[in-house]
């Protein structure tokens, strides 16, 4: 059985994806709510309780894409 590692992204590093996939859009409000640390695994419920875009499987098939946020275990950007 393998076991997969946690993975989390910083508040800057989401805030940063956000701007640069979503130029159009003022994120401010929203990423003024969201925790400094962002565990993918709770990515769902914080997309459904300030408006996020994508769910947690696509944030993982854009990682390992290499197009998703940087997260604190694997830095990409």
């Amino acid at each position: 059985m393998s076991r997969h590692t946690p993975v989390s992204y910083s508040r800057d590093a989401v805030d940063r994806y956000l701007r640069k996939k979503f130029p159009e859009i003022d994120w401010t409000p929203v990423v003024e709510q969201l925790p400094p640390r962002i565990w993918r695994a709770r990515w769902d419920d914080l997309a459904t309780r300030h408006g996020l875009p994508f769910a947690a499987r696509t944030l993982a098939n854009q990682d390992c894409l290499g197009i998703g946020p940087a997260s604190f275990e694997n830095p990409k950007k």
